[in-house]
């Protein structure tokens, strides 16, 4: 099965580029660390989010062992 999230960075028109991406990477490095991978992102028409969409693999509680 997959779990899929989303996490949402503010844009906004005065904040500089540079803290823009800053955040990026670090909600994105915060995410991989957790085993989740980035599978798509989205920019709002206004500019006021970038929003990042997240998936990972999980067990279905089954076992397949012996």
């Amino acid at each position: 099965m997959r779990e899929c999230t989303e996490r949402r960075v503010r844009i906004g028109f005065r904040k500089k580029p540079k803290k823009v991406f800053d955040d990026i990477e670090s909600v994105s490095a915060s995410m991989l660390r957790d085993g989740w991978r980035l599978s798509d992102t989205c920019f709002e028409e206004g500019l006021g989010y970038v929003h990042l969409f997240f998936e990972r693999d999980i067990g279905d509680g089954t076992s397949q062992g012996t």
